[in-house]
């Protein structure tokens, strides 16, 4: 994986993560257990059920790990999920906020899956 190459595709902040985690290896691994672990995924199955406790605390996972490992989009789009869901019930309509947490998590997923090609 052209790990640079990648955050380019997604419009993630490289240099910023680099700095922190060093190389590019580290990096990497980083970035396939995000997507393996998929915590949208669990965040959106959560949201099916309504069940808000859950989804905010998936909401603040990527929330945490994309502050953390530069996915700039996802960052701000799962903050304003996270907020949303902060008090339980949402007493907004958040389904255009879970549609901008789901499009950030999909780019960076098909970003990796097409470095392994």
């Amino acid at each position: 994986m052209d790990v640079k190459k990648c955050y380019q595709a997604f419009g993630g902040d490289y240099e910023d993560v680099s700095a922190r985690l060093v190389s590019d290896e580290r990096i990497e691994r980083f970035v396939r257990k995000f997507v393996e672990l998929d915590d949208c995924g669990q965040m959106l199955a959560a949201l099916e059920k309504a069940d808000y406790r859950t989804a905010f605390l998936k909401a603040h996972d990527l929330k945490g790990t994309s502050s953390n490992m530069g996915f700039t989009s996802l960052y701000a789009s799962s903050f304003e999920l996270c907020e949303a869901l902060r008090a339980g019930q949402p007493s907004i309509d958040i389904s255009p906020l879970v549609a901008a947490v789901k499009s950030d998590c999909e780019r960076i997923t098909q970003a990796v899956k097409e470095s392994d090609n």
